[in-house]
């Protein structure tokens, strides 16, 4: 059984709380693993059947399932997805959450320092215009559209602004599940979380940068989930810290503006929305 709605991104922009909010709908069924990474692997071709097991759910009665792979939608750091996707699943229907793309990769850089990126936000700033640039160009969104509307049809791909999916969730969600074609008016508790958010992002203080690498991955890898799910939290307060925002500079700030203004420009006459609590 193949997919027949993805959400390709964006990273950090609430693609893991969709996929939580999808998933309680009785008529949809999403992948138990989030971030399948299918279409961005060489070997994607091979590994079909096990891409197909993920949408097994032989006690549900669906007309939807589905798959959030943020990255999909990361080029040219990550190539060829729409190309393998159109391919293997042509009338899929696409999701894309967007958000102010600066806040996004700010709030990028923290998620990948906070999985053990020790690169400066410097760095990425100084080489901001490198095309593959990993927390600059997912936040080039009409670079990414052009991509998928290449060969996909504009009807199979839904724009949704993180913000209104924050402030404004139920009309959001009934959107989402009118352009999927399931009962909007469906409803769940569940729609009162959210996943994946800044305040849970802890990165290695000064002890913990001196013993990751060499004690506490190896050994997470070794441990039994129960193990792993006992000593997580006191590991944390002994060796992590909250992660601070990195500094964005006025200068670093207008040139990105001066990159991602014009894609933000395209954005917004493609979708007919103006993402009015935006930067740029």
């Amino acid at each position: 059984m193949l997919p027949n709605l993805i959400i390709i991104g964006a990273p950090k922009a609430g693609t893991t709380s969709l996929h939580s909010y999808l998933d309680q709908h009785p008529r949809v069924g999403m992948a138990a693993l989030k971030e399948l990474s299918y279409f961005w692997r060489e070997d994607w071709r091979d590994r079909r059947a096990w891409y197909e097991a993920q949408f097994d759910f032989p006690d549900r009665e669906l007309s939807v399932r589905g798959e959030s792979t943020p990255f999909y939608a990361a080029y040219p750091f990550r190539q060829n997805v729409p190309e393998r996707m159109h391919e293997l699943v042509p009338d899929v229907k696409l999701i894309y959450v967007v958000r102010d793309p600066i806040d996004r990769l700010v709030s990028h850089f923290v998620q990948r320092h906070g999985d053990g990126d020790r690169a400066p936000f410097k760095r990425f700033m100084e080489e901001y215009e490198q095309p593959d640039n990993r927390i600059v160009c997912p936040s080039r969104y009409w670079l990414q559209i052009e991509r998928y509307m290449n060969i996909f049809d504009p009807s199979q791909l839904l724009v949704v602004d993180q913000h209104d999916l924050k402030t404004r969730r139920r009309e959001t969600l009934r959107e989402v599940f009118r352009f999927i074609e399931v009962d909007d008016s469906f409803e769940s508790p569940r729609f009162e979380l959210e996943l994946n958010i800044r305040a849970e992002k802890f990165g290695p203080g000064r002890l913990g940068a001196q013993v990751w690498d060499r004690v506490l991955r190896p050994a997470g890898r070794l441990a039994p989930d129960r193990v792993r799910g006992l000593v997580r939290k006191p590991v944390r307060r002994l060796l992590y810290r909250p992660i601070e925002d990195p500094v964005l500079t006025a200068e670093m700030r207008e040139r990105l503006r001066a990159m991602l203004g014009p894609e933000v420009e395209a954005l917004r006459r493609f979708t007919g929305k103006q993402f009015e609590t935006w930067s740029l």
